[in-house]
Formats: C-alpha cells, structure tokens, sequence
C-alpha cells in the first residue's frame, strides 16, 4: 500500500513538472538589440497564435524606433503615416508594452515602440496575421543607414 502511495505522489509530481514546463514553452521569447545603426537579429519568426515575449533593448548612442509593418512597394511620403495605416499590430487586439523601469501602456493599435540610448521594453502580443512584415527605425536617417529587418509570422 505505501508503495503504491508514493508511486501515486512521484506520478503526480511527474505530471506537474510536466504540465509546468509545456505552458512555459508555449510562449515565444525573442530579444532584440537596436545599436547605430541595426537590429540584432534582423530576421525574426514567429508562429500565429503563440504568445510573444519581445524584449527590446537599445544599445545604441541615440533613440530608436522598433516598428513592424506590410512593406512598402515604394518608399512613402510620410513614413508615420504609413507606418500607422499599416502597422502588423492594427485590429489584433490588446498589445501591451512594458518599459524597464517606466511602466506599461497597453493598446489595440500600437505602431512603434521608441527607446532612448539605454532603454529597453518588453512587448507582449499574441500573433494573429502570417506573412513577411518589414521592421524598421524611422528617426531621420536610421532607415537610409540600413536599420531594417524582416518579421515573418508562420
């Protein structure tokens, strides 16, 4: 009979360690860097409807914007404009932004993310769009000087 107990307790255990580490793994955590003048990585991929853990951090000597959206066939006017009209993170639902040391704002239409030198932010959003999105700083300069990326959600 006590062996059967503690059969029955390790079994149980089992199962929580179990149970614990797949609802870990079910959320997807990527880090970016942004330095003068480019994001490590500039490649990032996701899967649809995995919650996402994005961890920004500026390691560069001025401010920087993070922001993702359908590229362009030609560079616009406006590229805020364009950018807010065409923002990966239009009509997907709540996306919340936790800056380090500063706080958090949540939103249903976030379309940059802008870091001072030093900062850093947490964004957390659950993808709902497949398809390649670019990724782009768009403070005077950045973008010419090849601050872009790619963002491709599977």
């Amino acid at each position: 009979m006590k062996r059967l107990a503690i059969l029955g307790v390790i079994a149980g255990l089992v199962a929580a360690l179990t149970t614990g580490a797949t609802a870990a793994a079910k959320v997807q955590k990527v880090s970016v860097t942004m330095t003068d003048f480019k994001f490590t990585p500039k490649a990032i991929t996701l899967q649809t409807g995995v919650p996402v853990e994005l961890t920004l951090v500026n390691k560069g000597g001025v401010e920087h914007e993070f922001m993702v959206y359908a590229p362009p066939k030609a560079a616009p006017d406006d590229w805020d404009e364009y950018v807010m009209d065409n923002t990966y993170f239009k009509d997907m639902g709540e996306v919340e932004v936790v800056f380090r040391n500063q706080g958090a704002v949540a939103s249903t239409r976030m379309f940059e993310v802008e870091l001072e030198k030093g900062k850093g932010a947490t964004v957390l959003f659950t993808p709902s769009k497949k398809g390649t999105f670019e990724i782009g700083c768009h403070v005077e300069g950045h973008y010419e000087a090849g601050m872009k990326g790619t963002f491709v959600v599977k």
